[in-house]
């Protein structure tokens, strides 16, 4: 008990020695505005999808030549942009993208071909519609994406002999990769 007393006489004595002292300090001010970075990089880069919405998933849909007699000759074109959400690509200004896509499940050297049982029908694929840059097995193209939300430029061109095929659903699967 005789301690706190002490303590509490030696607190108060410097208290009123420091009020009493008549030394006067000068208030120091608090700086009340401040200065401090902020940035962000943006990375050259790409991104693909079936719509502007979708974060995963990608559906490419597919590239469909319709339905044919089996015993018409002739070449049947397709596009992947009419399916109902078709693939996009979108770039940043001055990327390069390239595409590169499979010989597929059923290829024979550099000739993809869908199958149906045993029996075939060979197609090929561009970049344009009814022509353009052929896209073969493994090789890659260039895409301009750079200018906004583009339809992945994948058309193809089926060529039906006109005889030797039976009737039924003849397909194939491809992979697309894109770089950047």
């Amino acid at each position: 008990m005789r301690f706190a007393g002490l303590l509490a006489t030696l607190v108060s004595g410097t208290v009123l020695a420091l009020m009493g002292s008549g030394v006067s300090r000068a208030a120091t001010q608090v700086p009340t505005t401040a200065n401090f970075l902020v940035s962000a990089t943006v990375s050259s880069g790409c991104w693909v999808v079936g719509n502007v919405s979708q974060t995963s998933g990608i559906g490419f849909g597919k590239l469909d030549f319709g339905s044919h007699p089996a015993v018409q000759a002739g070449n049947y074109d397709a596009s992947i942009g009419m399916a109902a959400s078709p693939a996009q690509v979108q770039c940043t200004p001055g990327a390069t993208v390239t595409m590169t896509i499979d010989g597929g499940q059923n290829a024979q050297g550099s000739q993809r071909r869908m199958r149906f049982g045993s029996y075939y029908l060979p197609y090929t694929l561009t970049t344009q519609p009814a022509g353009g840059t052929v896209v073969a097995p493994g090789v890659g193209v260039s895409v301009d994406a750079s200018a906004g939300p583009t339809l992945v430029p994948v058309y193809g061109r089926a060529t039906a002999p006109g005889a030797g095929l039976p009737a039924g659903q003849y397909t194939d699967t491809l992979q697309v990769v894109f770089s950047w």
